[in-house]
């Protein structure tokens, strides 16, 4: 467990400016380590030194999710405000929206990394689950401009009713931490957003050789469950359905207890970071807020691991 010196501001009572100076200081090693600046390698001139650094960017995204700010534009106009002095080169709107924009994959090296410092990644099992990710509501379609790819009709299991939007898979450690967060269309069915899931890893060369993921019987395909042992060696625990008025089995009740933490987690990203309320106009722009609201739940989570506090109480940083 790797616990950064500046954790010790949040021990106690913390004000906001203590929050983006742990996250500054944090991202900004962790970039230094990782790049040798705070600026990612880019294939054309990146920003110089004096100007508003990938760090920055990273820092103000994260917290402004880490205080459940739903509105990107009214939280940018909140930190020119009161903390100007932190940011001084703090651009604009649109500016700030290209930054984001080409910082975005950065969110998802950052995630791994907090793996690796909370010592998530040793154990070898994964939970795997899907939710309902709505974005327009069905009698507002016809009005509706949203250019986001992928967003059609799905159907929602747990509240019984049809929305209109994706269907974002979800990919956890055992110790409760986000490891992947990809987004699938409303209406594709569990496997084979699993499969199409799979095939990216293979392309990107991901290592999932000895991993054991445990899903919901949603994923059940006997085909995807052997290629993927064939190809990744990666063993597919799919609970299987139960039969009527019958008692599920000792394993399959033993899969629900070890699937049980991806349930709380899926509900502080919808109750605590309005992931289900995201206000965006684009695909990258989704993309993008998904990717750092499931990263910003990981810090917040390792933040309380490495001060000993209770791990689910993320709501403690919205300062």
């Amino acid at each position: 467990m790797y616990a950064h010196p500046s954790l010790a501001l949040l021990s106690t009572t913390f004000s906001r400016e203590d929050l983006f100076l742990v996250v500054y200081c944090l991202i900004d090693d962790w970039l230094r380590a990782r790049y040798g600046g705070p600026n990612a390698p880019r294939r054309r001139r990146g920003p110089p030194p004096a100007e508003f650094s990938d760090a920055e960017v990273l820092c103000v995204l994260l917290v402004g999710e880490l205080c459940h700010c739903p509105r990107e534009r009214a939280w940018l106009r909140q930190v020119r405000a009161s903390y100007r002095a932190l940011f001084p080169h703090l651009p604009e709107d649109s500016r700030f929206a290209r930054r984001a924009k080409g910082a975005r994959e950065l969110l998802r090296h950052l995630r791994q990394a907090i793996l690796a410092w909370a010592d998530a990644d040793l154990s070898p099992l994964r939970i795997l689950d899907s939710f309902p990710l709505p974005l327009c509501a069905c009698y507002r379609i016809r009005q509706s401009t949203l250019p986001v790819s992928g967003a059609t009709f799905g159907w929602n299991e747990a509240k019984r009713q049809y929305y209109f939007g994706l269907r974002p898979q979800l990919l956890l450690t055992l110790s409760g931490y986000v490891q992947d967060l990809a987004l699938a269309a409303g209406n594709c069915n569990d496997a084979p957003a699993l499969a199409a899931y799979l095939d990216e890893c293979g392309e990107q060369e991901r290592s999932l050789g000895g991993q054991v993921w445990v899903a919901d019987k949603g994923y059940q395909s006997q085909p995807i469950v052997q290629w993927a042992k064939e190809r990744l060696g990666l063993t597919l625990l799919v609970r299987k359905k139960d039969r009527k008025g019958e008692i599920p089995p000792f394993w399959q009740q033993t899969l629900d207890r070890v699937r049980k933490p991806i349930e709380g987690v899926i509900s502080v990203l919808t109750e605590c970071f309005g992931i289900e309320h995201i206000l965006v106009r684009s695909d990258l722009g989704l993309y993008r807020r998904t990717q750092a609201k499931a990263t910003a739940f990981s810090l917040a989570r390792y933040f309380n691991q490495a001060l000993g506090l209770e791990p689910m109480n993320i709501a403690r940083y919205a300062v």
